[in-house]
């Protein structure tokens, strides 16, 4: 039980170093909760609560908890991405989806219609293998949109 905990712990501080612009236990449930991250214990608490709640992948891909949608470098997309994978690539195939409109709006795009279009056009070079990484695929994405005029 001791290895477990030790394990969650580490896990947490972890999970919170990649919160660049918030306070040392990252954005997330955990921030909310213990806002004042000026110690190691309220630092220790809040990181343990994001770790443990699962909530600071949430709060990254919604723009919730003290979380920034627009991310450094597209980092929140590129987390979004990754916890989303397999969604997202079946709404980019069809063109639409509950998936696919998070991330136009993660991107700034109000044109779902559009962007989808765009994309689903794009479903190969998107997504040229099973093993293509989030961050490739975020960049793709980007350069797709910022080539096109889908998002408005």
């Amino acid at each position: 039980m001791k290895k477990v905990l030790c394990a969650i712990i580490a896990w947490s501080f972890v999970s919170a170093t990649n919160a660049t612009s918030y306070q040392a236990q990252g954005c997330g449930l955990g921030s909310t909760i213990w806002t004042d991250g000026s110690n190691l214990m309220h630092q220790t608490l809040g990181a343990t609560t994001n770790g443990l709640s699962g909530t600071q992948t949430f709060g990254i891909t919604s723009g919730t908890s003290n979380c920034e949608l627009d991310g450094v470098g597209g980092q929140a997309q590129t987390v979004f991405i990754q916890a989303n994978r397999v969604a997202l690539a079946n709404d980019i195939a069809r063109g639409n989806g509950a998936t696919l409109a998070s991330l136009t709006r993660m991107y700034g795009c109000t044109n779902l219609d559009a962007v989808g279009s765009e994309l689903q056009k794009s479903y190969q070079v998107i997504f040229p293998s099973v093993n293509t990484t989030a961050p490739i695929i975020n960049r793709t994405i980007t350069d797709i949109i910022d080539r096109s005029s889908a998002c408005i």
